[in-house]
Formats: C-alpha cells, sequence, structure tokens
C-alpha cells in the first residue's frame, strides 16, 4: 500500500485492503474493446431516422443505458460502467467507422494503447460497418474540408487530431446545479420549458432531447437499484450485503431526486461523469473544483455522525479507482498525440473561492490522500495554490509529488485568474477557474464544449518551411512563396527579416487551423448534438440549446500549438550566427539541416547550432525571442472567432494553450533538422517546458525563463513539465527545500508546474522490463499514464528530460 500523507490515520472506517486489491487490478487492467453500444446505436439508428439528430441520439442514448450490459465491480462502493467489462472501450461508429474496420487486427499489436479484440468482436463490428458508410462525422468532416487544408495536412503543419473521427468533451458540468437538481430536476425544468409558447423547433426537439435523455438516466438507476438488491441476497458477507442494500436504495433514490448524503453525492458525480462518456466518445470530461461542490455534503453527514473522515477517504478512493475502469479508443495516428489510455479527467483542488477567499477543505486534503492511496492516473488530479495557501497543505502537495505519481499538477491562482480576466471575465468569476483536461483552463458549469482547439498547429515545421521559402522539403508542396519565387532558396537579409517570415506563415496556418475547426465545429453540431451533457452546463436548458449551437454561457477556444521553444532556440541559433556573429550563412546553415548535420561539416554546424543560446537557462537573449513567439501568436487572436460567434455564448473567440499531450513527439517526425542543432524526426519541446536537455542551469534557471513568457495571457493553459532526482525529495529537510520552491514559483509569473519524480536509471529499467514495474505512472504531458504502456518514443521523451536537483 502506498501510505497516506498525514491527514488521516489507519481504522476500520477506512478498508484499507480492498482499495489496495483494487488499485492492484486497475494495475493489471487489460484493454479490450466492447461492440455492444455499436450495436446497439445501429439499430436505435435506423429506427429513429427521420427524426432530428438531437432526437435521434437522445433515443440512442436512453436505449444503449437500457439495454447495455451493467455490472457491480466486486467490494466497490461507487458503482457504475461505460462498457460491457472493465476498461473495455465501447465502440461510437456514428462519428468514424473506417479507421475501426482497417485496424481491427492491428489493435492487439501496437506498441503503445494496446487493445485486445475478439474474432467475435471483430465480425460484429465489420456487420455493422455497412450502415455508417458516408454518414458519420468523419464522412461530413472531409466532404467540407478544403484543399489548402488537405495540402496544409500533407505538409504536416497542421494535423486534425482526432476530433475530426470522435465526439467533443472537454467540458466540466455544473455539479453545484446537477447534485442538487438530479436527473429528475433537469428532466422537470425541461418539461416547463417545453410547455413555454413561440418555440422554435429545435428549442422544442432540444426539450424533448433532455426529457429523453434524463429518463435513460434515470432508467440506468433503476437497473442498478434492482442488480444491487439481487446481489445482497445472494452475498453471504455480512458487511458486503449490507452494502449492497444500502447501494440499492440509493440508486433507487437517485433516480427520483438530487443527492442528499456525501455518498450520493460522489456517486452521482461518477455517473454524470460516465454518461458523458456514454453519450459521446470526447474525452477530458473534467469534474471542476469536487472539493468545492462535494464538501457540504460531506459536512453535513460528518456533523451528523453519518459519516467519517475516514470513510469519507475511502469513498473518494473508490471514486478515484473507477474513474480508472473507464477506456477510449483513438486511431493509431491520433494514439500517437496521446499515448497510455488517458481520458484527462482533471479533478482539480484549492485555490480561492469566488470572494476571494481559501477554499482550501478537509475534502481537499482527502483527495491527496485518496491519490496517494491509489496512485493511478485518473483522476488527473490538480490542485490550486495561492499566495495565502497554507504551508502546511503546501507540504502535503510535496508529500504526494515526492510518491513519484506525476500528482498534482500546480496550478497558480495569481497568474491563472489574471489570464482569464484577460479574456474579459469579472474578477469574481475568473476566481473560480478550473482545468479541464491537460491544463486548459475555463470556469466550471459556465463553459462550452472545447476548452482547446480542434487542429494541432506543428510550430517546428513552420520553422523549417521558414528555412526554405515556405516548401516543405519533403513533400515539395508550396503554399506560401516567402520571397515571391518557386524553390526553396532563401534571401533573408536580417533577422528582422527571418522574423517577419515566421509571423507571415504563422498567420495563413493560424488562419487555415481556424477554417479547418469551423468545419468540424459544423460537423459535430449535428453529429455530437448531447442533450444529456448540454442539460449540466448553464444557459443550455434556458436557450433550448446544445453546447455546440451556442447553449454555453461563455465560448473560448485555444488553438494547440506544438513547439513554441523550437522555433525561440532555432530563431536564436539563425540570430546568434548567422546575423550577429556572422560565423554562418544561411545556405550553410540550409544545407547542413537539408542532410541533417551529416559529416564533418554539418557536425561542425551542429556544434555550433548546439552552443547557440537556449530557453530554460535564464539567458535574456534566447528567452525574449521565444516570448515574442508567443506574442506573434497572442497578436493574431482578436480577429479569431468560433462558430457560436454572435449566437448566444459570451466571447466566442480564441486564446492562447501549450496544451498539446504528446503530440510534442509526433510533431517531432514530420519536422527535419531544425536551426536549434535538433536532429530530424526528434521530439519537439513539451508545453511551454525548454527543449529536451536544453536545460542546463537547473531549476530556478528554468522558472525564470519561464516567468519571463507573457502567461497571463495564456487564457487557454500553460504547460509547465520537470523531472526531479528522488534523492531531491528525500527526508524532511529536502521535502522543505521543495515545498520552498514550489512557493516561490507563487511570487514568479507561473501559470503551471508538474513534476516526475523518477531517476533516469529506473526509467531505462522500466522500459527493458515493464513486467517489473506495472505501477510506474509518470507525468506525460498534461496527464499521467503508466510508463508501460506508452510507445518507445514516448518513454525515450521522457527519459531525455533534463533530471534535476534542488
Amino acid at each position: 500500500m502506498n501510505g497516506l500523507l498525514s491527514f488521516v490515520p489507519k481504522n476500520n472506517d477506512c478498508n484499507f485492503d480492498r482499495i489496495e486489491k483494487a488499485r492492484d487490478k486497475m494495475y493489471h487492467r487489460v484493454a479490450t474493446l466492447c461492440p455492444q453500444r455499436a450495436e446497439i446505436i445501429t439499430e436505435s439508428y435506423k429506427k429513429y431516422e427521420n427524426d432530428s439528430f438531437v432526437l435521434k441520439r437522445a433515443k440512442a442514448f436512453r436505449d444503449i443505458l437500457e439495454q447495455m450490459d451493467i455490472y457491480i465491480e466486486p467490494d466497490m462502493v461507487i458503482v457504475g460502467n461505460q462498457a460491457s467489462c472493465n476498461f473495455a472501450a465501447p465502440i461510437f461508429p456514428e462519428y468514424s467507422i473506417d479507421w475501426i474496420i482497417e485496424e481491427l487486427d492491428e489493435f492487439d499489436k501496437r506498441s503503445g494503447d494496446s487493445f485486445q479484440i475478439t474474432e467475435e468482436t471483430k465480425q460484429r463490428l465489420r456487420n455493422i460497418a455497412p450502415y455508417w458508410y458516408g454518414k458519420t462525422h468523419k464522412d461530413e468532416v472531409l466532404k467540407n474540408l478544403s484543399k489548402e487544408n488537405r495540402l496544409a495536412e500533407k505538409q504536416n503543419v497542421l494535423h486534425r487530431g482526432g476530433i475530426s473521427m470522435s465526439g467533443d468533451g472537454h467540458i466540466i458540468p455544473n455539479y453545484d446545479f446537477v447534485l442538487e437538481q438530479g436527473f429528475i430536476g433537469m428532466q422537470n425544468i425541461a418539461k416547463e420549458k417545453l410547455n413555454q409558447s413561440n418555440l422554435t423547433t429545435e428549442q422544442q426537439d432540444f426539450y424533448h432531447a433532455a426529457i429523453i435523455a434524463m429518463d435513460g438516466a434515470m432508467l440506468y438507476c433503476n437497473r442498478f437499484a434492482k442488480l444491487a438488491k439481487e446481489e445482497a441476497e445472494k452475498e453471504t458477507d455480512e458487511n458486503r450485503k449490507k452494502e449492497l442494500e444500502e447501494m440499492s436504495v440509493m440508486f433507487s433514490h437517485l433516480a427520483t431526486s438530487g443527492a442528499t448524503s456525501f455518498l450520493e453525492a460522489v456517486e452521482l458525480v461518477y455517473l454524470v461523469h460516465l454518461l458523458m462518456m456514454i453519450e459521446s466518445n470526447g474525452h477530458s470530461f473534467s469534474f471542476g473544483r469536487f472539493d468545492q461542490f462535494v464538501y457540504p455534503y460531506y459536512e453535513k453527514d460528518l456533523k451528523s455522525g453519518k459519516i467519517s473522515k475516514e470513510k469519507a477517504l475511502e469513498i473518494i478512493a473508490h471514486f478515484f479507482i473507477m474513474t480508472n475502469s473507464l477506456n477510449k479508443i483513438r486511431p493509431w495516428d491520433h494514439t500517437q498525440y496521446s499515448g497510455g489510455y488517458p481520458l484527462y479527467s482533471n479533478l482539480m483542488v484549492g485555490g480561492v473561492t469566488p470572494e476571494g477567499k481559501d477554499g482550501t477543505n478537509d475534502i481537499s486534503y482527502l483527495c491527496l490522500e485518496a491519490m496517494a492511496l491509489t496512485g493511478l492516473p485518473e483522476p488527473n488530479l490538480s490542485a490550486r495554490i495561492h499566495k495565502n495557501t497554507s504551508h502546511e497543505f503546501m507540504r502535503d502537495v510535496a508529500k504526494l509529488i515526492r510518491k513519484g505519481f506525476g500528482m498534482p499538477s500546480i496550478f497558480y491562482d495569481d497568474v491563472c485568474i489574471d489570464a482569464m480576466m484577460s479574456l474579459g471575465l469579472e474578477e469574481e468569476v475568473a476566481r473560480d477557474y478550473s482545468s479541464i483536461g491537460c491544463v486548459e483552463t475555463g470556469i466550471p458549469g459556465k463553459w462550452g464544449h472545447r476548452a482547446t482547439g480542434m487542429t494541432y498547429v506543428n510550430f517546428g515545421k513552420i520553422i523549417e518551411l521558414v528555412m526554405h521559402n515556405g516548401m516543405d522539403p519533403v513533400s515539395k508542396i508550396q503554399l506560401v512563396k516567402l520571397n515571391g519565387k518557386e524553390g526553396s532558396e532563401i534571401t533573408y537579409e536580417s533577422y528582422e527579416e527571418v522574423f517577419d517570415a515566421w509571423k507571415r506563415l504563422l498567420a495563413y496556418y493560424t488562419d487555415l487551423a481556424i477554417a479547418c475547426d469551423l468545419v468540424c465545429d459544423r460537423s459535430l453540431k449535428v453529429h455530437d448534438a448531447d442533450a444529456f451533457a448540454s442539460c449540466t452546463v448553464n444557459c443550455c436548458l434556458e436557450r433550448g440549446k446544445t453546447l455546440k449551437n451556442g447553449g454555453s454561457e461563455y465560448d473560448f477556444v485555444s488553438s494547440s500549438n506544438i513547439g513554441p521553444s523550437v522555433v525561440g532556440d532555432s530563431l536564436a541559433a539563425i540570430k546568434k550566427l548567422v546575423f550577429d556573429d556572422h560565423v554562418l550563412t544561411l545556405q550553410q546553415l540550409q544545407d547542413a539541416m537539408d542532410h541533417n548535420f551529416e559529416g564533418l561539416e554539418g557536425a561542425r554546424i551542429r556544434k555550433l547550432c548546439q552552443g547557440a543560446p537556449k530557453f530554460g537557462n535564464d539567458d535574456d537573449y534566447v528567452d525574449m525571442i521565444v516570448k515574442d513567439v508567443y506574442e506573434s501568436y497572442l497578436d493574431l487572436l482578436p480577429g479569431l472567432k468560433t462558430d457560436r460567434f454572435n449566437r448566444g455564448p459570451v466571447g466566442c473567440t480564441y486564446t492562447m494553450s501549450t496544451s498539446n499531450i504528446t503530440s510534442y513527439v509526433p510533431n517531432g517526425f514530420d519536422v527535419g533538422a531544425t536551426p536549434d542543432g535538433r536532429l530530424a524526426t526528434m521530439p519537439l519541446n513539451e508545453g511551454c517546458s525548454p527543449c529536451l536537455s536544453a536545460d542546463k542551469e537547473g531549476p530556478t534557471a528554468v522558472i525564470n525563463s519561464v516567468s519571463k513568457l507573457p502567461n497571463k495571457r495564456m487564457a487557454g493553459g500553460q504547460l509547465l513539465n520537470m523531472r526531479f532526482s528522488p534523492t531531491s525529495l528525500e527526508g524532511d529537510e529536502n521535502l522543505e527545500k521543495f515545498t520552498y520552491f514550489m512557493e516561490a514559483c507563487k511570487v514568479k509569473n507561473i501559470f503551471h508546474n508538474q513534476f516526475n519524480i523518477v531517476d533516469s536509471k529506473t526509467l531505462r529499467a522500466a522500459k527493458e522490463h515493464p513486467e517489473d514495474y506495472p505501477d510506474l505512472m509518470v507525468r506525460v504531458a498534461g496527464y499521467c499514464a503508466l510508463f508501460s504502456t506508452l510507445m518507445p518514443e514516448a518513454q525515450d521523451a521522457i527519459i531525455a528530460r533534463t533530471e534535476m536537483v534542488l
């Protein structure tokens, strides 16, 4: 057992043995595919094909919840399943089907995120596939994507990721509202709204769909009430028998009411989460400020003697474990962007309240304790830190980080709140921010889908195009002739001309990325018409609109940009070596890059490039250039609009984020050698972190470099990843030193930080002998994963991160 931090002693109110047993089962879980949902929705779509999409999807949702297999995990007090067995991924053919059929024989052969699949399941999926050809979300996207966008993808500047073939996700429900109303309360609101006069057809269909979707949720609860009662009758262990009987009563109650106890509140949160994942195969369905909205139920039960801190800990630990029973499958080309079976279900604790007071409470500490006990990838635990956060809480955060789970990640309120206010939000609203997925930020219950944009923009590839007059050296596609001529010859006469070329290409490909987002958005407005999820977010029930159609209170989207540090380091090398010191010509540098720095001359040039200033070492020469790279993108934002502009929500504009999951690895595959000395196909930098092994001056230098970036304008999220040697946190003195290091970041203009506490020797051994390290969890990007589940290239990128000491 991983052990507790300090907040809760071991006693009989918390069954630590069964937590350990359930946790160990999850460590050895096997990913499989479940065809049930795909078969049910196929029949439902045939049956309701004349209905509008929002009605058709709601009816199919109800059919799925009525017909799918359900089960109760042994000894768990939080229950509910997404598919027919633990860690099975359901299939969502309405979004895309072609890649599923094409990859059926490859799922179990993947180098990462592999899925076991039976021949029977393969055949069942092949049987339903013909119905979907030409009818999916992906089909709609490809039909409307411009030729220019397709060419930009062939250049490997743009990548649509999985959003052109899956649902959206990326929301946090208003859990205060959901817990109070329950499924029946949300349904009653829809019924009342349906009685209004002058409703449009769209509104009528939405309210009917909401009623149907909530019927499905209540039916699902009643099925579990019945199942728990049946299992109780067969149970021989008296303690478990009593739990199952109480579970039956709880589910019957949740079918007809909101939550009235702490256990019901946590169960309802979990149910809403998995039901959204059954409705749509998006990801980043997040929990928001869990310690704020469940605390009143905990406080009431604690005061009445219905619950103890120890029992509350057990409930939260079971909730954490069950989030790891859920799964999602992605095409292999997108899996490379998000390895480790991630769901990005962010759960946040701590931080200030909307009134500006410290929101840290017992649940904040209990969530740290629960993660210490479970040590699993989900939920993606984050802690908010502000200037008045207690040293005690910071120290417990450090204790959990020391355990090496990669959690929690840290968000610094003073910077994050200012970043949210840069969007025009009132301070009281901005104070309630939470992370949606990795490090994307939004306001729980108020934000629409998509805290992060759909189309990845490969900054590393753009700097390669800058060095080739806009021509891709591989595909030979040239969409922009920077000097007005065909071909890759470059004729820049100053650094300013190079930077102007960067800005010109950045603006061009950003416009294409937004155009691609709009195509995906307009298709999802139809194919992802999610009545259930929409009911949980402010204003949708009031307006009678789904989230994708303008139902949310606010709508801000951030673009996914990969490689700003590579670009900054490359520009610094060009400025230093070519225009300041005149030790190289542009032609020499271009030729060396084209030959991947091979040969004696290439090696000489690469050594010069590697010796140029690098971001992450507190060097203003390069740090200010990286800052310029960020601002060159931020300057484009005022003119960018989402598809919901002028259709209801506040905002409907773009912001910036460096949340790019593991895409820095596959994006690197597509980029040749770069002026910073990076070799072809090697990873780009992750988030706003320095390039791999470029940070030589220690952790404080990294913090100082990152602090110079425009972090208070990064409303979409800014991701910093650091790796420390375990010896750096050994013992009380080192733990205290690390705690002070985190506290110092509160005054250093840092948006976010996260840590791997693992040495290179352990990582290399785990790569060589994964069977010996089944529970080695690492911080991959803005999320954590079991190291053994990652593809080798992602493992190598983590090993290559600088191992720091304080």
